[in-house]
């Protein structure tokens, strides 16, 4: 038993009549007929009684039109929440991530959020990734961009890109930026690193050549805005991705240089809670947080980047 052959069955009990009913149902008569054959079968009990000139239920048939009439309303009831819940989207949602993330998709992500979305609130919150996945466990952000998070079993992740990270700073403090330089040398110059907190920073996936780098580093902030101070002051560099500065790079203020032996790459991972229940606004901004990251990867917006996958 299907709802097509409760529409069918209902049809026929409200016409009373094979022919009228298929014309109502834009089918063929005999199909229609098929139908109700099928359902007597499963049933093993007679529906309708045949008559010359139509079709009246029997007891049986009229019992059963009643649980039909509640089924397909309760199914066209379903269909239209369902609809109607993926249509009209609204609600406030609060999304983590990184200050160089915001810095490329931030604007298309609040141009979206206004345009198309007119009953949502929309919460960036800024964060390096240790804090922002501190923020989503503790529930203050229902979703979260975030580089090289820990292995557990409380998130679900999607990885979106690769990013390779570049030794940056002013010229005269790391040298020709046409020329790489070995991650291990990098120790030798004045440096400042961002220190990401609980994940004890998700920089790189070589955790033995960024503790060598840690260990000299003189400088180490939890703060975007020092560490770009530092680097435009001249006092060190850092490593980074290039979205990072990408102002300071065009305009030559900052110079970005490659790094081998071996090369920085940090994945980028849209995270959410497992035991969340999904709901149509998350989905919405994660759909939409997606294609703005490939979108900015595609455009060459996000230089030092790829698509994961």
């Amino acid at each position: 038993m299907d709802t097509r052959q409760l529409r069918y069955f209902t049809a026929v009990c409200e016409f009373r009549n094979l022919s009228h009913a298929a014309d109502h149902c834009n089918t063929a008569a005999s199909a229609l007929s098929l139908h109700i054959a099928r359902l007597e079968e499963e049933l093993d009990t007679k529906l309708f009684t045949r008559k010359p000139r139509g079709m009246d239920p029997t007891a049986a048939g009229l019992k059963l039109l009643e649980h039909a009439k509640y089924i397909l309303a309760a199914f066209e009831t379903a269909a239209s929440d369902v609809r109607l819940g993926h249509a009209e989207i609204a609600g406030n949602i609060a999304i983590g991530m990184p200050y160089s993330v915001i810095n490329v998709i931030g604007a298309g992500l609040m141009r979206t959020v206004m345009e198309d979305l007119p009953k949502v609130r929309l919460l960036i919150r800024e964060g390096l990734s240790g804090m922002t996945y501190t923020a989503l466990r503790t529930g203050e952000v229902e979703a979260a961009l975030i580089f090289n998070p820990a292995p557990d079993g409380q998130t679900q992740r999607v990885p979106l890109i690769e990013e390779e990270l570049f030794c940056i700073g002013r010229r005269e403090i790391i040298g020709d930026p046409s020329q790489p330089i070995r991650l291990e040398d990098m120790a030798a110059l004045p440096l400042a690193l961002l220190q990401s907190g609980s994940l004890s920073r998700a920089l790189v996936d070589r955790p033995a050549e960024l503790a060598r780098l840690e260990a000299n580093a003189r400088i180490q902030l939890a703060s975007i805005a020092g560490t770009l101070n530092a680097m435009k002051a001249g006092l060190a560099c850092t490593l980074a991705p290039k979205v990072l500065v990408s102002d300071e790079l065009r305009t030559g203020e900052l110079v970005a240089r490659p790094v081998i032996d071996p090369t920085p790459i940090r994945t980028l991972y849209l995270v959410s809670a497992a035991d969340e229940r999904p709901t149509f606004l998350r989905e919405r901004i994660s759909a939409l947080i997606c294609d703005l990251v490939q979108q900015a990867v595609q455009e060459g917006r996000w230089e030092g980047a790829r698509l994961s996958g």
